[in-house]
């Protein structure tokens, strides 16, 4: 009886095992098919690059909506998001490259501004030493004096933005991205009287994340600018320009294949200009800066290559080769004209808060987006157009003893289309 029993429970084990297994094996292939499946509507069934020398979606553009025709339909080779994308298979420079030119422009410009800022102050009081930038991108560092009156200064800055306009998919435009930049800039300037001229440095770089196409744009480089300042007693008028070059590195996924374009060592030329008026009040402890400014700044990015990678399979044996994308050359620029208030206050010898204030009315270039293959009535949405912002921020100048002396300041963009930034800024003065 007892071993009944053990082989009764030896085959009752055994068919628990069988089901799990039989299980197993099920869960397993609904998996597959659900990513396959998945894959077959983003990629197509053959995982065919958008443009395939025999099987892209630019064969059958000219002959109508290829969608729902049989074999020659684009859904087949190169999938859905290669017909319906528009912004989806755009390079990133054209979604962001204003966004770009604005960027630098408020740290290599601000940079200058808030140099000019602390050198052209009207009184020796430490409120009335404000330094902060114009346009909250950067704060001014002191200048130590080098020979023959000259005097060196320095300034850096970082900011984090984005914008969030609504990402749905590849196949519906939208604005949306997220990034990073930062700059340092080294200047070296003499006082003539009532007048300053200077020489200033600035490298600048960017990396931006854009969603519509799964793609990247990295820019870095350098600009050399020429600037002076004149106190006429009531107010103090700045003006200045500069030139220089950034490289450019962009990526974004080919939506028919999975695998990513590219194209590197783009060098686009950058000038920009700046003029500026501000004037100073003192109210016992109190220091008041009004401000008007205008900068310009334009990033001329030329015609260009999209490198598609070749496909790595085939229909019949043959069609592996893509062809690439020529990106037109465009000009991106970004025009503001900035109205603002700087306040400090005097607390003591070692530490100065202050606070700021400003709105800038822009004139940027938009994100432009391909137009796609077929119209697939989605709800596209325009690209975001901002036309102004508020900035405001605050930040504490600090004297510790008398050999170091330094700023830090944190500034908000706010009130501009979809987007949101934070700019960390400050410096260091060691005098020996």
């Amino acid at each position: 009886m007892r071993i009944l029993i053990l082989l009764n429970n030896c085959l009752l084990m055994e068919k628990i095992m069988n089901f799990f297994k039989n299980f197993l094996v099920l869960s397993l292939l609904t998996l597959s098919a659900l990513v396959l499946n998945s894959r077959a509507y983003a990629y197509g069934d053959y995982g065919l690059s958008c443009t395939n020398d025999v099987y892209g979606i630019h064969l059958y553009a000219a002959s109508g909506d290829f969608v729902t025709q049989g074999t020659g339909d684009y859904g087949v080779y190169t999938g859905l998001n290669c017909a319906y994308a528009g912004g989806g298979r755009t390079n990133s420079s054209a979604i962001v490259g204003g966004d770009i030119a604005r960027m630098a422009a408020n740290s290599v410009i601000g940079a200058v501004s808030g140099r000019l800022s602390a050198a052209m102050s009207h009184s020796s009081d430490t409120a009335a030493h404000m330094s902060y930038s114009s346009n909250g991108n950067g704060i001014g560092m002191a200048a130590n004096h080098i020979v023959g009156g000259l005097s060196v200064w320095t300034n850096f800055a970082n900011s984090n933005f984005e914008n969030d306009q609504t990402f749905t998919n590849v196949q519906l435009d939208s604005n949306n991205y997220d990034g990073d930049a930062s700059a340092v800039t080294v200047g070296v300037d003499k006082r003539l009287g009532n007048l300053i001229v200077g020489l200033s440095y600035t490298a600048f770089d960017s990396d931006i994340d854009t969603s519509v196409n799964k793609g990247n744009i990295k820019t870095e480089g350098e600009t050399i600018g020429l600037y002076v300042g004149l106190n006429t007693g009531a107010v103090t008028i700045s003006a200045g320009a500069g030139q220089g070059e950034y490289e450019i590195d962009t990526t974004r996924e080919d939506l028919g294949s999975g695998t990513t374009i590219s194209a590197s060592d783009i060098t686009a030329d950058v000038m920009y200009y700046h003029l500026g008026v501000s004037g100073e009040m003192n109210r016992g402890k109190l220091s008041f800066r009004p401000r008007v400014a205008y900068r310009n700044f334009d990033l001329d990015v030329p015609a260009f290559t999209d490198v598609v990678p070749n496909d790595g399979n085939s229909i019949d044996g043959a069609g592996f080769t893509t062809r690439d994308d020529s990106i037109a050359g465009k000009t991106y620029s970004s025009d503001m004209t900035e109205v603002g208030l700087g306040i400090a206050l005097s607390t003591s010898a070692k530490i100065t808060p202050f606070v700021d204030l400003s709105y800038v009315s822009e004139d940027t270039t938009s994100a432009a987006y391909n137009n796609e293959a077929v119209n697939d009535s989605g709800a596209d949405l325009a690209a975001s157009a901002p036309d102004g912002y508020v900035t405001y921020g605050a930040g504490l100048m600090i004297n510790l003893q008398s050999k170091i002396s330094g700023y830090l300041a944190v500034n908000e963009v706010t009130n501009r289309d979809d987007y949101s930034e934070t700019t960390v800024s400050g410096s260091l003065k060691l005098k020996f």
